[in-house]
């Protein structure tokens, strides 16, 4: 029988060369020392990658499970890390954690990879005796800078906290969170980055721009939101309104639930997606992605392009259907994954695992990366 573990280091840098999933990558590194090698001296470059779905069908368990749309298939993984613990995904491929323990935590569920975050005692909290450990942070963002010569310095974390929806950052190896006071907007509701600044929405619909050196907020003059998404802000409701960057452009995504009582629930929701033209300061609706599809959740909002991928749709937005449970952790949430169609302008249910309604752990997009 030959002896695979011998082979040369040039030939199986060149059998990992074939592999484009980050899981089959990690599986191939996995097989012997030998192997492994192309993983240490971090010479494999994946091509483009789609996010996964990650969720758990077992209560207080460390097995994740992750849906590949790469592939159309769920793998499960060791993830002790977090277990038991409130999960954000982002588009950079880290996760946020906190658990009763009060601990905050930036996690790379791929590599394990783990930093400590400041306290949530740094954060500016008001009425925070009334907010549940599950409840401080309401939404959680990792953003990259490509232009940071340290490591730590590499990831920036930004969340929506509090009873008033407040803005915060940090970096790996802070001792503290720094808070973004604004008197002027009122809470945010969202955050993205485009080409190195940090936009967020308020609950009115005003887009901002945050300057995190300064700790400052300046308002983008002249814009206001679509008028349906004016009024939907205005009375509230089921309706849910995401940022999301695309190749460099500013994208709003809208999504809502239709008017048809006939129609199951994940087959009533629907979506307007806009685009800000910058120099006009207004939204433009767009009546096609093209080749780029957006991955919808509870906190993360992603666009890729997947005109190559043969079990993506393009011109469509994979969505989690309900927010996360006021029960959760206490009971199981159970959720609705589904696909939306721009050409059609109808959606469908996706198949999550043996049981697509029920889970422990509220599903999350997250980005694969080894970085």
């Amino acid at each position: 029988m030959a002896d695979w573990s011998k082979l040369p280091y040039d030939v199986i840098h060149k059998v990992a060369g074939r592999l484009s999933v980050i899981q089959d990558f990690l599986a191939f590194s996995a097989v012997c020392c030998s192997w492994r090698l192309v993983y240490l001296a971090k010479e494999w470059n994946p091509g483009p990658q789609v996010p996964v779905l990650m969720f758990s069908d077992t209560e207080n368990s460390s097995i994740i499970s992750f849906l590949s749309l790469y592939t159309n298939k769920v793998s499960n993984s060791e993830l002790p890390e977090a277990c038991g613990r409130r999960c954000w995904g982002s588009s950079s491929g880290w996760l946020v954690t906190t658990g009763n323990d009060l601990e905050i935590r930036l996690l790379n569920p791929f590599t394990h990879i783990s930093y400590k975050l400041p306290p949530k005692s740094s954060l500016q909290i008001s009425f925070g005796d009334f907010l549940s450990w599950y409840d401080i942070i309401e939404r959680a963002f990792v953003f990259r800078n490509p232009c940071a010569s340290d490591a730590n310095e590499d990831l920036v974390v930004m969340i929506i906290y509090g009873t008033l929806k407040q803005l915060a950052f940090c970096r790996p190896g802070d001792c503290s969170w720094r808070c973004v006071k604004d008197k002027t907007h009122s809470e945010f509701i969202d955050v993205t980055c485009v080409k190195d600044q940090i936009f967020a929405l308020s609950f009115m619909g005003s887009l901002v721009l945050i300057d995190i050196d300064n700790l400052a907020v300046s308002a983008i003059s002249g814009q206001d939101p679509p008028r349906n998404i004016a009024l939907s802000l205005l009375i509230g409701g089921s309706e849910r309104i995401s940022l999301v960057e695309s190749s460099g452009d500013l994208w709003m995504v809208y999504q809502n639930r239709g008017g048809n009582p006939w129609r199951s629930y994940v087959e009533s929701i629907v979506f307007l997606v806009y685009n800000f033209d910058f120099d006009n300061k207004q939204w433009v609706r767009l009546s096609s992605l093209g080749s780029r599809t957006i991955f919808v959740g509870d906190n993360t909002c992603i666009a890729v392009c997947t005109a190559r991928y043969l079990n993506c749709e393009s011109n469509s937005v994979y969505f989690v259907a309900s927010k996360k449970d006021k029960g959760w952790p206490k009971r199981v949430t159970r959720v609705n994954v589904g696909v939306y169609s721009l050409r059609s302008g109808y959606s469908g249910p996706l198949c999550v695992g043996p049981d697509t309604q029920k889970h422990f752990s509220f599903p999350i997009w997250v980005m694969p990366t080894l970085r």
